[in-house]
């Protein structure tokens, strides 16, 4: 018996092609008809191609061509900045260093001239010679010996400590100064007299002492009486009297090199503060250095006169002795 399904033709699905479709035929009135045929598309390579390096490969049998130019190895950059560097360097301290030198040599020059006050320079320092002096404070006030033994190890040091509580130095002193020339330019001293700045009664509260004469020589020279109407430095030999300090050029010619020599002070009638003025010749041009006792004047009143007690320091220069 026939089958009564219709015959059916079996569907066959065709595969879709990969390769990519290609342009249609150009028409033939296009110009571009007349033109050779279009080449085939070459297949496409998924990695894509490595950049161009100018940069040799690591590998010594690459053969790989830069068509750019050579750059210098880094190494070499380095070492050509660091010895630029240091060359640089050398040049800055050498030029740095002419310059410091060449100024000083000017400052310093003996053909230049120095300014005055500028190259000349002064230090103060008292001081008492316990074998041959009396060293003596003046109080306005009375004094509490049994604390002096017990705050001070010595009268010398009881005598300072009684200055700074508001004694004054009575009777005498010694300055010691130390000058200094620091130019190449050579110094002359050329006088020294003590300048009273204020006077004050003498205070007649209590009189302390330490030492006095005990045989010898005075070596010191040069004495200022604070009495006397210029207050002059004058020279002594011994007891005798030479003249007008200096009664000899004193140079200071040497740089750096400090000259020292001491001043008597002895006391007028009041209590007097005073600085010491001290005038120099330097090449054409003269000055004068104002000596004092750390920015403050010294004093001096005298250790004769009346006083409400007085006492003394034994030869060991630690019990104070009442005189009256």
């Amino acid at each position: 018996m026939p089958d009564s399904t219709p015959d059916t033709e079996p569907t066959t699905t065709e595969p879709t092609s990969t390769v990519p479709a290609t342009a249609a035929p150009a028409s033939p009135t296009d110009p571009a008809a007349t033109a050779a045929p279009a080449a085939p598309t070459p297949p496409t390579d998924p990695t894509p191609a490595a950049a161009p390096t100018d940069e040799p490969s690591s590998s010594g049998n690459s053969s790989t061509i830069s068509t750019a130019p050579d750059e210098p190895d880094p190494t070499t950059r380095n070492r050509v900045k660091t010895v630029f560097a240091a060359a640089l360097g050398i040049v800055l301290s050498t030029v740095l260093a002419g310059f410091v030198t060449t100024y000083f040599d000017v400052w310093n020059s003996s053909r230049s001239p120095v300014p005055v006050g500028r190259g000349v320079h002064a230090e103060s320092e008292v001081w008492w010679d316990l074998t041959r002096d009396n060293k003596a404070v003046r109080l306005k006030g009375p004094v509490d010996t049994e604390k002096l033994e017990r705050d001070y190890p010595d009268g010398d040091a009881a005598l300072d400590g009684l200055v700074e509580g508001g004694g004054v130095y009575a009777g005498m002193v010694r300055i010691r100064l130390t000058l200094m020339n620091f130019t190449k330019v050579p110094v002359s001293i050329t006088g020294v007299r003590a300048r009273v700045t204020g006077e004050e009664p003498v205070p007649e509260g209590s009189l302390l002492s330490c030492g006095g004469p005990q045989g010898g020589v005075d070596i010191t020279r040069v004495r200022i009486d604070l009495g006397s109407p210029t207050g002059a430095a004058q020279e002594y030999d011994g007891k005798a009297l030479v003249g007008q300090y200096p009664t000899q050029q004193m140079q200071l010619a040497k740089q750096d090199e400090p000259a020292i020599f001491d001043i008597l002070v002895v006391a007028g009638k009041t209590t007097a503060s005073y600085v010491l003025d001290v005038d120099y010749q330097q090449g054409t041009d003269k000055g004068r250095i104002v000596v004092d006792q750390s920015g403050k004047p010294f004093v001096l009143t005298p250790a004769e006169g009346d006083a409400r007690a007085k006492y003394h320091c034994d030869n060991a220069a630690t019990d104070w002795k009442k005189n009256r």
